[in-house]
């Protein structure tokens, strides 16, 4: 049998990994998600489209933990009893750390009522979705119609601190019913874009054009409104939205 050699006159060359060299991978981002699930879907869609063109190898880094067995947040609230809301919190947030996040997005708003509750090394990894409202609240500088569920609304979640929390205008008890059942029937499937007059009714009672999407079933309702062309009529605060673009980018 014949064996072919490199003939001793020729160098062997050196193999070469600048070829196979990536950039660094972008942050280990982990979502807590299922509270509601279409809400946390809506997110990753949030991070990964439209697409940008990039080599996936390079492409946002994402954790989801979907549990949508997590007791109801506003009821759990309603009757004090956040133990088992906290509970749920930490586990998933300690899973996704455990699992190498190094960034940690709680994506529901009225779970954040525990959020503070976390051990602190756990607390150090989580991103604040009220901090972000009320960072973009600060930059913008005008008011904003709260929206968000009555479990939110009852605990003050955002407003009731921070010095960005005099640009929110909150909802009177018989518009926060409603919007609670709009979020339920989103929940359930049903079409964002129905919102719109749920918006179309109450910006103008409220004397305000702009709104802050404070509970995470409304980023259903955000994207269906920026697909539709109606980001102008609706402007709109979306901490999903802004958090997904932080991770596109890898600055979260």
């Amino acid at each position: 049998m014949t064996r072919l050699s490199v003939p001793p006159d020729l160098p062997v060359p050196a193999p070469s990994h600048h070829a196979y060299d990536a950039p660094p991978a972008l942050p280990l981002v982990g979502v807590v998600g299922g509270m509601g699930p279409l809400a946390s879907t809506e997110l990753l869609r949030s991070v990964y489209l439209p697409a940008d063109g990039r080599p996936e190898q390079q492409a946002p880094r994402v954790l989801l933990w979907s549990d949508p067995a997590v007791v109801d947040r506003t009821e759990a609230i309603g009757a004090g009893r956040l133990e088992a809301l906290r509970r749920a919190v930490e586990k998933a947030v300690e899973g996704l750390v455990t699992a190498g996040a190094e960034r940690v997005v709680v994506a529901c708003v009225t779970a954040h009522r525990v959020l503070g509750d976390l051990p602190p090394a756990l607390l150090r990894r989580c991103v604040s979705l009220v901090d972000v409202v009320h960072e973009e609240l600060a930059r913008d500088g005008r008011p904003h119609l709260l929206l968000c569920t009555k479990g939110t609304a009852q605990a003050g979640i955002l407003t009731s601190e921070g010095p960005a929390a005099r640009h929110l205008v909150p909802l009177r008890p018989d518009d926060q019913e409603a919007l609670h059942r709009e979020v339920y029937r989103l929940k359930r499937g049903g079409d964002p874009l129905v919102t719109l007059d749920f918006l179309r009714t109450a910006l103008p009672r409220y004397g305000v054009r702009r709104f802050v999407a404070a509970c995470t079933e409304l980023h259903l309702v955000t994207r269906a409104i920026e697909t539709a062309g109606l980001s102008a009529e609706f402007p709109a605060i979306d901490p999903l939205a802004v958090v997904a673009g932080r991770i596109k980018n890898g600055e979260l």
